[in-house]
């Protein structure tokens, strides 16, 4: 199976959409603000413009007021040959029909003004028709006065803004989409070692790991995190193989002398038959028991009762648990002791708990009880660190301590010479995990010890 590649389909990537999203929210906010300087720039420059025209129309009125319109239009040609703004300025005087009597340009087409103030007028001037802001009054005289400039200036410097600005968009435009590209690529380059390694581990070949490289970036964090997640599937396969193939040795002997024990059933007696269906309904029983155990221990380990967590009064538990076996210790000459430090309660399953404890006093009995004077003493206490401590104590023989590590294997036994299936302690290894504690073994001078930790109920 060939990587998937966006090759071709950029718009697959999802660093190429990122990217382009990022260009294209940074070309939205310049339009944004290329729009308010433009709608700034233009209206500071209408409004100097308005505020001139209303300026001079007020001085040439008050001129004609004064000193007469004789007089205003010498002071007209006058501002006109000033050689101030004179490539702009608007100047006109016009009798009430419109004809021309001074000024510098022509109203296009001629006619008499009626409306007056400030407004927008076509004129014509030194051969070329421009398009004027003006103020315009009437004089007592009834002629027009016009006064203002030509916006030639102005839409100048909006087309010089419009061009300056639809560049910047196309570069902008143009970096967001190489820019997008790029890192398009640098991102599928990054991924495809992750998914060469992904999918050479979904082939089987669990040994593979993601490259890593110095930087201590995102992707370099995220294929540490891969790589010790494959550590723990390869952990987890290498148990499940372990174990299925311990199931498939220890159930194959005794399946193995079942069918054989039947097969020769047809050559015996009458009694020999019957004593012969009692052992192999035992040896069923028994295959019956660990398939029980094994699968007790895979619901735990799948936390399928983590639910049923309450807290557990320790005092009433190891009580029943001390009626239950001391009478048992007692008869094979041994004891067996229950010691409490304060009330220590744990959160936990007390079923569970008391089954887990169950198998410890059974192999204490098992092997500490094979001559007389064996002794068990179960402690309780309660920590300051929120952990209650069990302890079951025997003064047995111990383990071998090479052999230690090796207890919560399933189908493992310390004492090969003992019965048994080797299960109790991968149960409660289980039964200790399940309730989030820890569970140690130690050889004592002489005797062993099993230590459970498990949290104390609040």
């Amino acid at each position: 199976m060939s990587p998937p590649s966006t090759n071709g389909h950029p718009w697959r990537s999802i660093a190429f959409r990122l990217a382009l999203y990022y260009g294209a929210l940074l070309l939205l906010t310049m339009v944004v603000v290329l729009a308010i300087f433009y709608v700034q720039m233009v209206g500071v420059l209408s409004a100097r413009i308005d505020q001139q025209a209303r300026q001079d129309l007020k001085r040439l009125e008050a001129h004609a007021r004064h000193y007469g319109e004789a007089s205003l239009q010498q002071e007209i040609r006058n501002l006109l040959n000033d050689g101030v703004d004179s490539q702009t300025e608007v100047v006109i005087l016009t009798d009430a029909q419109g004809n021309m009597l001074v000024g510098n340009a022509r109203i296009q087409p001629q006619r008499s003004l009626s409306t007056l103030g400030l407004r927008e007028l076509q004129v014509q001037r030194d051969g070329r028709t421009l398009s004027g802001r003006v103020a315009v009054t009437r004089l007592e005289s009834g002629h027009m006065l016009i006064v203002g400039s030509d916006m030639e200036a102005l839409r100048d410097i909006e087309q010089r803004f419009m061009r300056a600005s639809l560049s910047a968009v196309v570069i902008v435009v143009i970096l967001a989409l190489s820019g997008s590209a790029g890192f398009r690529r640098l991102v599928d380059e990054r991924a495809a070692s992750i998914r060469r390694t992904l999918q050479q581990v979904s082939t089987g070949d669990l040994g593979q790991r993601i490259p890593l490289s110095d930087q201590d970036d995102e992707f370099t964090r995220l294929g540490q995190d891969i790589n010790k997640m494959l550590d723990q599937v390869e952990l987890l396969m290498d148990g499940v193989r372990h174990v299925s193939n311990t199931i498939a040795h220890n159930l194959r002997t005794p399946l193995t002398r079942v069918l054989l024990q039947l097969r020769s059933a047809s050559h015996l007696s009458p009694g020999e038959q019957q004593r012969l269906i009692e052992r192999v309904e035992q040896e069923v029983q028994d295959l019956g028991t660990v398939f029980e155990k094994l699968l007790q221990i895979a619901e735990l380990e799948a936390g399928m009762r983590r639910q049923e967590f309450s807290a557990v009064d320790l005092s009433a538990l190891l009580a029943e648990i001390e009626d239950l076996y001391a009478p048992v210790a007692e008869d094979v000459g041994g004891t067996l002791q229950v010691q409490l430090h304060g009330q220590p309660h744990a959160l936990a399953d007390a079923d569970l708990l008391a089954s887990a404890l169950a198998n410890l006093v059974e192999n204490a009995l098992k092997y500490a009880f094979q001559q007389p004077g064996g002794q068990i003493t179960i402690t309780a206490q309660a920590t300051d660190a929120g952990i209650v401590d069990l302890r079951v104590q025997d003064n047995g023989p111990g383990v071998p301590p090479e052999r230690l590590p090796q207890l919560t294997q399933r189908f493992f036994r310390a004492h090969e010479r003992q019965p048994g299936h080797g299960l109790g302690l991968s149960s409660v290894q289980a039964i200790v995990a399940l309730h989030g504690g820890q569970l140690h073994f130690t050889n004592l001078q002489p005797g062993f010890e099993v230590h459970l930790q498990l949290p104390a109920a609040v």
